[in-house]
């Protein structure tokens, strides 16, 4: 284990070993997750998302340009512009400032670029005394920590512990108290350093071009003391931030706090162009003061430029750090982002890091990514920050390669005639520790040290003696449906049939049952016989060689196929079709328009039964009602959009009693391979999810993803619990063979 992974793996264990860790994570993400989604309930953040999309590709695209225009402004102005190039050039030009001026004290607000370029042991080492008035700085600084999350930095500190920092310097027993009385505290102990401070340094979360303004948002006072007290005021700004005028500002404005915290707008935005010439004129005159006397703008590069000349990754420009994509994501919400990220946290961070602070400091976070892209759909810039995930997955893995264990299994699955051999095999050597049964439970594979964390929590499905392809092919399973139905709008269709691995070689059953339902609406099912894995695996592994060879495979297995629709029920599979193969394709011009041609008549089975049969309402609803909760699987919900469809099916054509349960669309914990990397953290986002299906009270739970299926049925076996997990279409088909 090389250095790195060495050190990832010591936080790692040392975050899912704290209590501290797991009670702060859990008071506060929710809570910043519940507030933004109240502030943008109304419907209105997809056009709104759009819109600030556009508005920031074409700040982007105007880049090089905006960067001229700024600089000559805020010169014009009175400030100093300095461009930096590095982060040591960006300290550098900092300290040089400094010691010119004799600066003996420094003031901080909260700054990002700050942390980016280690600011703060830089300017120490010269014997300059920095102090931070941002609470939640002030906090990690005191505990010699960096910040865990964009906009909150000691999120990851409970209140009991930061009353025994606050405490430890103030000298007071501070147990017990309240956060209005910490508070109270910080405020006694910084004053001093804002009237004494010597240079004030910021960040800035817009910078206007045509004005050479900069926009500070905080909702504490002491950004603008920072900016207004001290007679020099030094602001650092990713060039990334500039935006051409006023117009584009107000836009990020918009969604800035409201995706941050919740708030439709911050307590304080401030607008500073030039030296003595805040637009805290108020807030000014109240102290005496008007301003710094000097104003110096340091725009940093540090891997920008080359971001912006990255087209995999000139996206990520776009951001404006609210921070909102940690909030969603799962694994972040267990281990903090002390873990899931480097000096940037919180999936942003894995996209940015390699270019800020280089591959090698996101080579083991980035493994902690499920792919659930849950960060993009609240991303108010609309970065596809999952597929940057898995491109900085792939560079990592083209470069450092991938563990001996997960490569061979991989090669296994680019192999068809292999990967069968290999399935067979299984099946027959997995006797002693699945005792013939459905799940592997041996009692001494769980004391293994592996295979414990691995099955202590969930059971793992043992492989089928017959998968579905030879069912089909011989006809021996049970593929005949026990009624048909009338009204359905898709009858005489010919449906190619792909399964995907997990139900064609761990869950026929599942397959018989999307095979009966097709044949009931009266379609003629095809089983194309040269199909294999998609290829999803080996993308989410960043294997992007094996990648390649198993969606060329795929593709030319379903091409020609004679079908109206290619459909599987796996939405993974659809996602990694329709989303996947493009990308990976982009350097093969001549398969581009093969995978084109497949994803027109490609469809997921819940899209298919909702939008294109077009069931009546009632057209399977029995005698009893059945009470069931859904698990949206991640791709489904979060890449396919779908969201009213398995309620319809359920509520309104089987007229069954749905109950939602909490967070219906939080990952379960599965993320491929993830479970099976991670296994101590896809239990704990694993435990969350089955405790909100407990909740609900109904026995049955329905998704239409295997991956999901496989792990939620695992914890439930596992625990003993009286839970049928199905996939939409076995509930669909009982619906049919009980008569409605």
């Amino acid at each position: 284990m090389s250095g790195t992974a060495a050190s990832f793996q010591k936080r790692l264990d040392a975050a899912l070993a704290s209590p501290d860790l797991e009670t702060a994570l859990t008071r506060t993400l929710p809570n910043l997750r519940n507030k933004r989604n109240a502030t943008l309930g109304d419907g209105s953040f997809p056009e709104r998302q759009r819109r600030l999309r556009e508005i920031k590709q074409r700040c982007i695209e105007q880049l090089p340009q905006l960067v001229e225009q700024f600089c000559e402004e805020a010169t014009k102005v009175g400030c100093a512009v300095h461009r930096a190039a590095s982060a040591e050039e960006a300290r550098q030009i900092v300290g040089r400032i400094a010691a010119e001026r004799s600066v003996k004290l420094v003031v901080k607000s909260k700054s990002m670029v700050a942390e980016e370029i280690h600011l703060n042991p830089y300017l120490e080492k010269q014997g300059i005394q920095v102090v931070e008035t941002d609470l939640g700085e002030w906090i990690i600084q005191l505990a010699g920590e960096g910040p865990s999350h964009l906009i909150a930095p000691a999120l990851h500190k409970t209140r009991e512990q930061i009353a025994e920092l606050l405490g430890k310097v103030s000298g007071r027993d501070l147990t017990g108290a309240t956060n209005e009385e910490l508070v109270a505290v910080a405020r006694a102990q910084l004053r001093e350093s804002f009237i004494n401070a010597d240079m004030g340094i910021t960040g800035a979360n817009i910078a206007i071009a045509n004005t050479g303004t900069i926009v500070l948002v905080t909702n504490e006072g002491n950004g603008r003391l920072v900016m207004t007290l001290p007679p020099v005021h030094v602001a650092l700004i990713g060039v990334e931030k500039i935006v051409p005028s006023l117009d584009e500002a107000m836009e990020v404005l918009k969604l800035l706090a409201p995706s941050a915290t919740g708030q439709k707008i911050s307590v304080y935005t401030s607008f500073t162009t030039g030296p003595s010439r805040s637009a805290d004129i108020e807030n000014s005159l109240s102290i005496g003061v008007h301003g710094p006397k000097e104003v110096h703008i340091v725009l940093v590069d540090n891997g920008r430029w080359a971001m912006w000349k990255d087209p995999d990754f000139r996206e990520a420009l776009q951001c404006i750090r609210c921070g909102a994509c940690a909030n969603v994501c799962p694994p972040y919400q267990v281990v903090g982002g002390h873990v899931f990220g480097h000096i940037y946290t919180g999936p942003i961070g894995l996209a940015v890091t390699a270019f800020h602070h280089g591959l090698e400091n996101v080579a083991e976070p980035q493994s902690l990514c499920v792919s659930c892209n849950a960060c993009e759909t609240v991303c108010p810039a609309g970065i596809p920050i999952a597929r940057m995930i898995l491109d900085v997955r792939r560079r990592s893995v083209a470069e450092h390669g991938l563990p001996w264990v997960k490569r061979k299994a991989i090669e296994t699955l680019a192999d068809p005639d292999g990967f069968d051999r290999a399935a067979h095999l299984g099946a027959l050597a997995q006797t002693p520790v699945t005792q013939a049964g459905r799940f592997v439970q041996s009692p001494i594979l769980r004391q293994l040290p592996y295979f414990k964390d691995l099955l202590r929590w969930r059971s793992l499905p043992a492989l089928a003696h017959v998968p579905l392809r030879e069912r089909f092919a011989n006809q021996t399973g049970n593929l005949t449906p026990a009624r048909r139905i009338t009204g359905s709008a898709v009858a005489g269709k010919r449906i190619a049939y792909f399964s995907g691995c997990f139900t064609d070689r761990l869950y026929p059953e599942m397959g018989e049952a999307v095979v009966r339902v097709l044949r009931a609406l009266d379609c003629d099912v095809y089983f194309p016989p040269g199909q294999s894995c998609c290829g999803l695996p080996a993308i989410n592994a960043g294997d992007g060689k094996s990648a390649l060879t198993m969606i060329q495979q795929t593709i030319q297995a379903l091409e020609n196929v004679e079908a109206d629709y290619i459909l599987s029920a796996s939405a993974s599979c659809i996602v990694s079709m329709l989303q996947d193969y493009p990308r990976y394709l982009v350097d093969h011009p001549e398969w581009l328009p093969r995978a084109d041609r497949l994803a027109k008549r490609v469809i997921d089975f819940t899209s298919f039964i909702a939008h294109e049969a077009r069931l009546p309402n009632g057209a399977l609803a029995g005698a009893s009602a059945l009470t069931v909760t859904v698990h949206d699987s991640c791709q489904s919900h979060n890449c396919l959009g779908l969201k009213k469809e398995p309620r319809h099916l359920i509520e309104d054509v089987m007229g069954h009693h749905l109950v939602e349960m909490a967070d219906s669309s939080a990952c379960c914990g599965f993320g491929g391979s993830f479970s099976f990397e991670h296994p101590r953290v896809a239990e704990r986002i694993a435990r969350r999810k089955i405790k909100n299906v407990d909740a609900t009270g109904a026995p049955i739970v329905v998704t239409d993803n295997p991956g999901c299926i496989m792990h939620l049925r695992g914890i439930a076996a596992a625990s003993k619990r009286h839970l049928q997990v199905l996939h939409l279409a076995e509930l669909i088909d009982r619906s049919i063979a009980n008569g409605g």
